[in-house]
């Protein structure tokens, strides 16, 4: 994290004083304040349903603030910056990051951008929802919030989190999400409308790939972003999204491999959005690949076979959003989602079974805009695993209150 700041920090000194000398620079700034109330089934947890394990019980309380600023330096260089005070794996509220902190240059028609430094990441369109209010549901997609049993610290390993138990640098491993739940990634991103209100390309070269959770890892691996949104109609758009990086981090047990940076993760997706009068359809479809090594928990090592072969596994995960604006009561809608992941066959490991358990999701969910500062939000949601005895223990019931300006 302290590598994420420094760097951060860099971009700014370097850019900003002599940008400054050039015009007269204007700021803008939002705030907005999420207070929370949950109540989770008996099996919840953090890595499964966003619920913190030690927290089912009804709770309420602050679950996040944000301060957001855009300084516009000239009409063409600006200064963008996030500041987030959020709930610690929904735990307590006191992690204090600045995920979004980048020096980005536009074109006067607006039709190229470069930036650098820290920013969202290009991949699929629920990236762009980085704040509450742009969400019409409070908990995320499968594919950014269910743990899956490959970790950045030893890779693939079987039952990881709820059944085995492992920790490596003083970290226990719960195995990562197919991308990181935060959004944002650090590098440099081109951005080229290519006709306006059209056609839209996004190419990042990024610090890893999307499911690694720290920017700066050792080794530094890098990955590659890429984004083409196309409106087809008025009605109806669509986005194919491609990202590819490295993933293992080095760690007290992965002296056995010389090199890290050929275990990969690759994602191919596609999202939509169409839209009839009061009612919306979204979604996105996932398809992940990795390359990974093998981690033997009973043996506490790597399998020598996976560190010169590594296996290869996939998935696939899925989601639709169903939103149906009430006519008569201006600024509320009713939502539903559909969530679904299903694992592959593991190539090299165990070729007739799935590597992880698939997963079903149910989600309602409900909203009012109170006024220009103010939305409520309600949601429910019931979760079903493979080879579980978990059905109905993983409801989730939210309640949240964002105040913003």
């Amino acid at each position: 994290m302290r590598k994420t700041y420094l760097f951060n920090l860099l971009v700014a000194l370097l850019f900003y004083p002599p940008l400054m000398l050039l015009a007269q620079p204007t700021l803008q700034w939002n705030a907005l304040l999420d207070v929370e109330m949950s109540k989770g089934g008996a099996q919840s947890h953090f890595y499964y349903n966003e619920i913190d394990a030690n927290n089912k019980d009804a709770r309420i309380g602050f679950s996040q603030l944000n301060l957001i600023g855009k300084l516009s330096i000239t009409t063409n260089w600006h200064l963008n910056g996030r500041f987030l005070l959020e709930r610690d794996k929904g735990q307590q509220l006191d992690k204090l990051v600045v995920p979004q902190l980048n020096l980005q240059w536009l074109a006067s028609k607006r039709t190229i951008g470069f930036t650098i430094g820290s920013f969202i990441n290009p991949f699929g369109s629920f990236n762009e929802q980085q704040l509450s209010i742009d969400r019409n549901f409070i908990g995320l997609p499968l594919a950014y919030s269910y743990y899956v049993n490959i970790s950045d610290k030893i890779g693939f390993a079987e039952n990881l989190g709820d059944i085995a138990n492992i920790s490596i640098d003083e970290e226990r491993q719960w195995g990562g999400t197919n991308l990181y739940y935060g959004g944002y990634s650090t590098g440099a991103l081109f951005s080229w409308t290519i006709k306006p209100s059209k056609i839209n390309w996004k190419l990042a070269l990024v610090t890893g790939a999307a499911n690694l959770q720290k920017r700066f890892t050792n080794p530094l691996h890098l990955g590659i972003i890429s984004r083409l949104k196309i409106q087809a109609t008025y009605f109806w758009e669509q986005s194919f999204s491609f990202s590819h990086g490295s993933f293992l981090r080095a760690s007290e047990i992965s002296t056995p491999i010389d090199q890290l940076k050929k275990y990969r993760q690759t994602l191919l997706g596609t999202d939509f959005k169409l839209g009839f009068g009061f009612v919306e359809f979204s979604g996105e479809i996932i398809a992940t690949f990795y390359k990974t090594p093998l981690f033997l928990l009973d043996e506490n090592r790597f399998q020598d076979t996976s560190i010169d072969t590594p296996l290869q596994l996939s998935n696939v995960s899925a989601y639709l959003d169903t939103k149906y604006e009430l006519p008569f009561l201006q600024g509320s809608y009713l939502a539903y989602r559909i969530d679904r992941m299903t694992f592959g066959a593991s190539e090299g490991y165990a070729t007739n079974s799935a590597w992880d358990n698939a997963v079903w999701r149910h989600s309602l969910a409900a909203g009012y805009r109170i006024n220009t500062h103010f939305l409520a939000r309600v949601a429910f949601s019931t979760q079903q695993v493979a080879n579980k005895n978990w059905d109905k223990t993983q409801r989730t019931l939210r309640l949240v209150l964002t105040a913003h300006y």
